[in-house]
């Protein structure tokens, strides 16, 4: 691949390992509309990313090109970064000094926009993942979305829907690449190793999975990587190593609720009619608009487990719809442990739930949940959960300390959850820790993991 800034041949890109030519004769296939680039930590991703939206920009005259990093902040750094090192020519990074226009392929580099012009035409968008949408108007040629295991508070069904309507070009190539290493059991995980998509409050088989082609390689294996003894002592014998060195997934790090886990706490739906005992029930409400509004449906085991038995999870409605739900769905009566909204708590009352204020204390919430999480000596948790609970799981398996009261944070599932086990937990007289049974009508021995 070449450009010529007035007489000047260059040359664009380098040497690749194995993993990377795959890629790249995936990209040049024209058989996918996304290709995706897992690896561990020093893979290359950022590099085969820079050099492949930069061989495309150079090769199709005028063509429109994006560069999607998890946000401004964190491109900066790297995603960026890399991108202006892969430039043909000397010092052609801003943040060191440089200035991009320094390349010979480059004709003008608008900073405060983050535009790359060639001299052939081409432009080179340098975008970020927390404000997406603003590209819905364009059309792309190429686009290259780094580290999207990071991109915390983007769907990627929404984004990758918006940006394969984006890419429409007649000079092409019209692929989306995806480059990351893994982060938790989220969306990334779904969509590339899973290859399922939440549906209707269920999941189901990717629809698009086959024009989705996924190269997975082990930084192991990257010949021009110097520092394997290195990550090899940091990395092989931890739970980590899947995700830092060899492409697959790992629980994140710092997780509220690290100790939660497919194998222990998720359950098929099939089972669960089975496993619920009675019609005892709680619920816990959780409401918005931009964010969705949340149900849990909870039962109780012949163990005394909570499970998670059905989820109602959507936005955009109103609180009636939610309500509704539990009506037309003939959901056994239980208490609604719910925001304070008294219009809100009403609703449930008239509809024939009782309904209590949420205890939203987040320092004694969370430790409570955690509590449920844990085993007993026939190693069965105080909690399980429907695999039909889509929403829930993937809040449990991706909600960070680092998100702990903020905004933004994907954690609705997880606090209309806590309300409910809350709701169901008081103190006594004599401070002692006890739990309320809508059923009996009485207090009862503590739901303790080591008596269930």
């Amino acid at each position: 691949m070449s450009a010529t800034k007035s007489e000047d041949s260059v040359t664009i890109g380098g040497e690749y390992w194995s993993a990377q030519l795959k890629v790249f004769d995936a990209l040049e296939s024209d058989e996918f509309d996304l290709v995706v680039f897992r690896t561990g930590y020093g893979g290359g991703k950022s590099l085969l990313g820079s050099d492949w939206i930069i061989g495309v920009a150079t090769s199709v005259e005028k063509s429109d090109n994006l560069v999607i990093a998890p946000d401004a902040q964190k491109g900066a750094p790297t995603t960026y970064k890399v991108f202006f090192e892969r430039l043909p020519g000397e010092d052609t990074v801003p943040d060191e000094g440089g200035d991009p226009e320094n390349s010979p392929i480059v004709e003008k580099y608008h900073a405060r926009d983050k535009r790359v012009t060639l001299v052939n035409g081409s432009i080179i968008r340098l975008g970020s993942a927390d404000v997406w949408n603003r590209y819905a108007g364009g059309e792309f040629n190429a686009i290259w979305c780094d580290e999207v295991a990071h991109y915390e508070h983007t769907d990627l069904y929404d984004l990758h829907e918006m940006l394969v309507t984006r890419q429409r070009t007649a000079a092409g190539p019209n692929v989306t690449l995806w480059t990351s290493t893994g982060n938790g059991f989220n969306q990334f995980y779904d969509v590339t190793e899973r290859e399922i998509e939440p549906y209707e409050g269920e999941e189901r088989p990717l629809p698009w999975a086959d024009a989705m082609e996924v190269i997975v390689g082990s930084s192991l294996g990257n010949p021009f990587l110097h520092e394997k003894e290195k990550m090899k002592r940091s990395f092989e014998d931890t739970e980590r190593a899947k995700q830092a060195l060899h492409g697959g997934f790992a629980a994140p790090k710092g997780l509220v609720y690290g100790d939660f886990t497919r194998n222990v706490h998720v359950v098929p739906e099939d089972d669960v009619d089975d496993l619920v005992a009675g019609t005892w029930r709680m619920y816990g409400y959780d409401h918005g608009w931009k964010d969705p509004r949340v149900i849990p449906e909870i039962g109780k085991t012949s163990h005394s487990q909570f499970i998670v038995k059905d989820l109602f999870y959507r936005s955009g409605v109103k609180y009636q719809v939610a309500v509704d739900w539990l009506v037309e769905n003939d959901k056994p009566r239980g208490t609604v442990y719910a925001e304070h909204e008294p219009e809100h708590q009403e609703a449930f009352r008239k509809a024939g739930y009782p309904c209590e204020p949420a205890i939203k204390d987040l320092d004694e919430g969370i430790p409570r949940v955690r509590e449920f999480l844990e085993t007993d000596e026939q190693g069965r948790p105080g909690l399980l959960v429907s695999d039909h609970c889509v929403e829930l799981i993937q809040e449990f398996q991706s909600y960070k300390e680092e998100h702990v009261g903020k905004s933004g944070a994907k954690d609705h599932a997880l606090d209309a959850l806590r309300y409910a086990i809350m709701g169901d937990t008081y103190l006594d007289e004599d401070g002692a820790r006890s739990y309320y049974d809508p059923a009996e009508n009485s207090t009862i021995t503590p739901h303790q993991p080591e008596d269930l």
